[in-house]
């Protein structure tokens, strides 16, 4: 079992934590501080079922307010990658770009993927691909479609 940290605000003033703060995410912080210094909880595991949360949750707060105490808790982080973070770096980008724009391009996703792991060394999943060329470039592979034999086109 883990050690769980000493808390040195005193009840009554977590209290009142709880009762004014208006983000439920910090209240529920501050509210599993409070039950650790009252002694209704004695583990993460039973602060985490008390409050509905997982047990490494409640580990992560707890990490938060050995670091930084209350202002610690306070802290929320953003979903998802830093800013700026790209799995294509800008040089490798750029060529990509100029491969779409030809006449051939790409017959498919896929054949984008081999490109960059052959030409670039870089192994990307499928989706992270399409991401990239579909909503980053708004470029699409370019591949004919059939047509039938004997079908004629039609000139007006």
């Amino acid at each position: 079992m883990y050690n769980l940290p000493e808390i040195s605000e005193p009840a009554q003033q977590l209290e009142r934590l709880v009762r004014k703060e208006r983000d439920a995410q910090i209240q529920r912080r501050y509210h599993m501080l409070l039950l650790m210094k009252t002694g209704e909880v004695e583990s993460r595991t039973g602060a985490g079922r008390h409050l509905g949360v997982h047990r490494n949750t409640i580990a992560d707060w707890l990490e938060l307010y050995e670091e930084g105490g209350l202002d610690g808790l306070r802290e929320i982080g953003e979903p998802g990658p830093d800013p700026g973070q790209q799995s294509i770096p800008s040089d490798v980008m750029k060529a990509l770009k100029e491969r779409l724009s030809e006449p051939e391009g790409f017959g498919s996703y896929i054949e984008i993927q081999q490109w960059l792991a052959d030409k670039h060394g870089l192994e990307l999943c499928y989706s992270t691909v399409h991401g990239i060329v579909r909503y980053e470039l708004g470029a699409k592979p370019k591949s004919p479609r059939p047509s039938h034999p004997k079908k004629t086109t039609r000139s007006k």
